[in-house]
């Protein structure tokens, strides 16, 4: 798999699994309700190759898209339903209490979203600086800036984690800004797990 990483956007194409569809599949209901996003955590490991399995995709969205869930919560409840909230006021409610809201498939449980208001200064450096990726020419999302992606797996720190984190650092190493790896590195504290990278 050829992966091109120029002007802040990843270029690659593959075979699409079922969890890509699903996550592309959402990706577009929240570009059609007007909402930012970025996807965060272990899917991004997945999206470029790791061979894991994972039940749920991390998106974090724009505080200040709040009075856009409204429409999101309308174009969810066509094909998909709410784990964990059984109306509109609930989904509010929820959020604004800064937990996650749940989404899956009619019928299903799993892939499912997990969807969550951006909290705090990481959350929302990882919004304004995300990373586009573009895959078979065709699907576009938004992922975490990949320079704070590997310190946050790092400081999650199961082996899962390190392990997504050591697979996205190998593939990009000579494309990321490693002062910046660092800096994120010492904010979250896990300077003395930077040798989990290797070279």
């Amino acid at each position: 798999m050829k992966i091109v990483f120029k002007d802040n956007t990843i270029r690659f194409s593959r075979m699409l699994s079922i969890v890509d569809k699903f996550t592309f599949d959402f990706v577009a209901l929240l570009e059609k309700a007007g909402i930012k996003y970025v996807i965060v955590s272990g899917y991004a490991a997945l999206l470029f190759g790791r061979a894991r399995i994972t039940e749920d995709i991390d998106i974090l969205f724009d505080r200040t898209d709040m009075d856009k869930i409204t429409k999101l919560y309308e174009l969810v409840l066509e094909d998909y339903w709410f784990l964990n909230a059984h109306s509109l006021k609930t989904v509010m409610a929820l959020l604004n209490e800064n937990s996650s809201i749940r989404i899956a498939k009619k019928g299903t449980i799993s892939p499912n979203i997990e969807l969550k208001p951006a909290k705090n200064e990481l959350d929302n450096y990882s919004l304004i600086n995300a990373t586009s990726v573009i895959i078979n020419r065709k699907y576009k999302i938004e992922i975490s800036p990949l320079e704070l992606q590997i310190p946050y797996k790092l400081y999650l720190g199961a082996k899962k984690d390190i392990e997504d984190a050591r697979f996205l650092y190998d593939i990009f190493k000579e494309k990321i800004d490693k002062n910046k790896l660092l800096h994120f590195c010492r904010k979250l504290g896990v300077t003395d797990k930077v040798r989990y990278l290797g070279d």
